[in-house]
């Protein structure tokens, strides 16, 4: 009988591009300008110059691409600081077991294509199979609490999503470095055993967070790209990591876990279809209230100076005390706040790295509106459990009142913009390709200047046409918006 691991690991690097459907080829592209973007939008935070200095410090043969730099390092150590950078201003895909590994997925392959020398189709292949194999762990494991008759009954203790970014990682880099099923199996009980700790609930109860929030994704990166390169060579890991009674599931923490989940429809129910995107660089369940918060602005020409007070309702996991944080003090902590989240909205601040420039988070306009937030529970979402599907999240309301004008202007989001199960809430190229502009340091409307134009545009263009490209041909192009971007003298 095949194993689990076996079957996971024999899809990773059996699937060619030519199984992929159209639409997973153009989601792949999609997620890729979207990734990309977001680590070029955090290469001016603090965070991101640790992690560009860090990799400075590590040297190494220069094999691969470090996105925002001048200078090139080894597979390993770019993907670390690219992953790391992606997820900084937390503007990257979510997918719905409430997890980023978008960035992962995308950089690990990317590392990986360069050292090898592989083709367009490749890493976007890589891409797909690595984000499948991350969601289809994510799921397998389930909802970071315990549900009993459908409830909500308490939370765990241990598990949560950091795992799953490895998991993605691993299995890109599984895909791109070609290993056979035997090596690819070692690969899965390298990387799977030395996945991060399950810090989730320290997470959860921190106001103050560290720059890489549960887990690093560069971190996880990396242990993908080590994870295939060494199974390469002939190194061993456990050859049944997801298999018997003291699996992954279990010594990872999950209290449950779901097989079935983890392989129904395995090559032809494509999970990157369901990753959501982000218009906002903030945490993922703000976006419910923030996207009926949008609509009430547009709706009412509402004025920040006409709101004299906004109830924010909110999921269960988004009421904690960094969620109702009314004045964060950096970067990290201001990306869970809903009253900042709505300030900068409120504002007009465009919707990326300048949320947390200095400029920002100290204009006393923002502040005196963050003191005008308060958070309460949104009654429809009291019951989490309800709004799941196969260990995924599927849509879970959040909604605002605002109160202006003597009057109070009310409305409930069951999705958020960047949702792809509705036709209302799903992200377009377009605008996919406008939050890229304004990461990279263009405005709203496009502009910016037209050397830097040029130079997103002509990334945008080489994504979207990269299976007919080399990889060389998209790293030769992200050198020319990295130079065109210190030229102009991009800022957070």
């Amino acid at each position: 009988m095949t194993t689990l691991t076996q079957t996971l690991a024999d899809f990773a690097v059996q699937t060619r591009f030519e199984d992929l459907p159209q639409p997973v080829v153009h989601e792949a592209k999609r997620l890729l300008l979207d990734t990309i973007g977001c680590a070029l939008g955090a290469i001016e935070t603090t965070s991101g110059k640790i992690a560009l200095e860090y990799v400075s410090m590590l040297g190494g043969t220069p094999h691969a691409t470090v996105v925002g730099s001048d200078r090139r390092s080894s597979a390993r150590a770019a993907a670390y600081a690219n992953a790391r950078l992606a997820n900084v201003l937390d503007a990257d895909d979510t997918f719905p077991t409430s997890t980023h590994f978008g960035n992962a997925t995308v950089f690990s392959a990317l590392a990986l294509a360069e050292l090898d020398k592989r083709s367009g189709r490749d890493l976007l292949g890589a891409i797909a199979v690595g984000f499948d194999v991350g969601a289809r762990i994510g799921s397998w494991m389930g909802a970071p609490m315990q549900i009993e008759n459908g409830k909500v009954i308490g939370w765990n203790e241990l598990g949560g999503p950091a795992a799953t970014i490895t998991w993605a990682a691993i299995g890109a880099s599984t895909h791109i470095a070609r290993l056979d099923g035997r090596q690819a199996n070692h690969a899965f009980g390298i990387g799977g055993s030395n996945s991060p700790q399950p810090t989730l609930r320290k997470w959860a109860e921190s106001i103050e967070q560290p720059m890489y929030k549960y887990a690093d994704a560069g971190w996880c990166a990396e242990i993908g790209v080590s994870s295939a390169l060494l199974a390469r060579l002939g190194s061993t890991g456990f050859k049944h990591i997801l298999d018997g009674e003291n699996a992954f599931w279990k010594f990872y923490g999950s209290p449950t876990h779901d097989d079935h989940a983890l392989l129904a429809g395995l090559g032809t129910d494509w999970q990157i279809l369901n990753t959501t995107y982000k218009p906002w660089p903030c945490c993922r369940w703000i976006h419910h209230p923030l996207t009926a918060f949008a609509q009430l602005l547009d709706q009412h020409a509402l004025r920040p100076d006409e709101i004299t007070r906004v109830v924010v309702r909110a999921n269960p996991f988004a009421l904690t005390p960094i969620f109702r944080e009314q004045h964060p003090r950096d970067l990290l902590s201001a990306e869970f706040s809903h009253a900042h989240a709505l300030a900068a909205l409120a504002h007009g601040i465009p919707a990326g790295p300048r949320w947390y420039a200095a400029a920002t988070m100290d204009d006393p306009r923002i502040a005196a509106f963050r003191e005008r937030v308060t958070v309460v529970p949104e009654p429809s979402s009291s019951n989490i459990a309800e709004w799941m599907t196969g260990g995924q999240w599927r849509g879970v309301p959040g909604g605002v009142d605002i109160h202006a004008r003597g009057t109070i202007f009310s409305a409930t989001a069951d999705n958020a913009i960047g949702d792809p199960w509705t036709g209302a809430t799903r992200f377009t190229d377009e605008q996919i390709t406008r939050k890229f502009g304004v990461m990279v340091g263009l405005d709203v409307n496009g502009d910016g200047g037209d050397e830097l134009r040029r130079a997103a545009r002509d990334v945008a263009d080489v994504v979207m046409s990269l299976d007919e490209l080399p990889v060389e041909r998209l790293t030769a192009s992200l050198d020319a918006l990295s130079r065109s971007m210190r030229a102009q003298g991009v800022e957070a």
